[in-house]
């Protein structure tokens, strides 16, 4: 950290950015951390949103070091827009996941007040982290030139490019196994077209269309590493996601399967379009000064329409995403030790693990020898819903699987350990209790016990030389 001295050209002094929030910022993500591994309520269940929200003060605060026009934290209005605005982003691709079902959440909280307010805290980070992703890039200087080939856009271009999002979103929904993919990206090619028409200022068809490539490079970058915090938070967390990708369900990096990575520098692309498109329409902030203003009127209707959308989307993730709330300790009492074992893995849930005990699955080794299909169509009939899915139970039964085969290597270090050869001693020399002008005898062992063979009848101090000979008592003269 450069001194105010060591300032270089360009660079706002540290003094001079505010330290206060960036120490609260790091002494509150320490926190999260301590408490998450003491296993202290309701950290667990709530870690991602204890840990974003600092993150962003500190994304914040690394734009902030080179521009002061970079900070958030200095725009309330922009920063208030933003994470107002971010729920309902990432709420449509939660719509689109009713019909995906790539994903699915795990021990969220029990209460529906609570748990909607996590997910809608959970959510509103999602485009503040783009975007300061993004600013933090440009503060530092990546991809500060930035030029490249020019393409040129003409109106039939944005046309077509409407046109073909409308067909890749026909596409997700109607074969959605086959085409999930084009969901990353279809936010982009049907959001840009307006932010271009109307705020050419926050629109990257405008920027290529000038040869400017460095702020859609810093968007790629940056929804990589942005996309890397998102799955390490999730990952440690208790509420959580846990991804079903199809073909892609056996290898995870964190939860996800690691070509889902390719989809983090898109989806940054298609949120900032997505939030530009808000701007260009008058009922959001831009990030950026300058680039627009809101029409109180028209935001107002659309706060609303926003709200009743979200409440829908809300209802849907209920219904169709979330698998399991973090069970109780009541819950646990009531299916016993292997029942709440049972509950536990993978974030399974009381309500299933009752469901799986009532099909038969007592245990968690009893889940690997279970055909996954079967299975997941038995418990819906049981427990009518669209949980679990036949990917979820999979995801139990890899799990399971990985749980027992440790039992099972366990169990049979342990039976070796019990089987080794015991410890045998060959002869043991002893300080002789004989009379000197008898030579010392060697005692042996004559059993596991190790006591040592004796004649019958010898004095019992005298023992230890195998009671043969004249002996003599302790302290008695030779």
């Amino acid at each position: 950290m450069a001194s105010d001295g060591d300032t270089r050209p360009g660079e706002v002094p540290m003094g001079q950015v505010g330290s206060l929030p960036v120490i609260l910022a790091v002494a509150i993500l320490a926190a999260a951390w301590v408490l998450l591994a003491l296993d202290v309520p309701p950290v667990p269940t709530w870690f991602y949103v204890f840990a974003w929200y600092p993150t962003l003060v500190l994304l914040d605060a690394a734009a902030f070091r080179r521009d002061r026009a970079n900070s958030l934290l200095a725009r309330p209005g922009a920063a208030l827009s933003l994470l107002a605005w971010s729920p309902v982003v990432w709420l449509v691709f939660e719509v689109f996941n009713f019909r995906l079902r790539n994903w699915y959440y795990v021990s969220l909280p029990g209460p529906l007040p609570e748990r909607w307010a996590g997910i809608v805290l959970s959510f509103a980070t999602v485009v503040p982290a783009i975007v300061l992703a993004e600013r933090a890039l440009a503060g530092s200087g990546v991809f500060a030139t930035g030029r490249g080939p020019t393409v040129a856009v003409r109106g039939w271009e944005l046309h077509a490019a409407t046109a073909l999002g409308l067909a890749a979103t026909v596409l997700v929904l109607v074969w959605p196994r086959g085409c999930f993919p084009l969901v990353w990206g279809i936010g982009w090619v049907l959001a840009e077209p307006v932010v271009y028409r109307r705020a050419p200022a926050l629109s990257l068809f405008r920027d290529l269309e000038r040869g400017y490539w460095g702020r859609v490079g810093r968007l790629l970058l940056g929804g990589l590493g942005i996309g890397l915090l998102w799955e390490s938070y999730n990952h440690v967390a208790r509420g959580r996601w846990i991804y079903t990708v199809p073909g892609l369900e056996d290898l995870k990096l964190f939860e996800m399967p690691p070509l889902g990575f390719l989809g983090f520098p898109v989806f940054a692309l298609e949120a900032w379009a997505m939030y530009g498109a808000l701007c260009a329409l008058g009922v959001a902030v831009p990030a950026a000064g300058g680039a627009g203003r809101v029409r109180r009127g028209r935001a107002v209707v659309a706060g609303i329409l926003a709200a009743a959308f979200a409440v829908g989307a809300l209802a849907g993730m209920d219904h169709f995403t979330v698998s399991s709330t973090a069970p109780q300790a009541a819950e646990l009492r009531g299916l016993g030790a292997e029942g709440a074992e049972l509950a536990r893995l993978r974030g399974m849930g009381a309500a299933h693990a009752r469901a799986l005990v009532a099909a038969g699955v007592t245990r968690v080794c009893d889940l690997p020898g279970r055909e996954p299909g079967a299975l997941a169509r038995a418990l819906r009939a049981a427990r009518p819903g669209p949980r679990p899915t036949e990917a979820e139970v999979r995801v139990w039964v890899r799990a399971a699987r990985r749980a027992c085969a440790g039992n099972a290597q366990a169990a049979s270090a342990a039976r070796q350990w019990r089987r080794r050869p015991r410890l045998q001693a060959s002869s043991w020399r002893v300080p002789p209790l004989v009379d000197s002008t008898e030579p010392a005898r060697s005692v042996k062992l004559a059993s596991a016990e190790g006591r040592p063979r004796v004649r019958p009848g010898a004095p019992a101090w005298g023992r230890a030389s195998g009671g043969r000979g004249r002996t003599r008592a302790p302290g008695s003269r030779a």
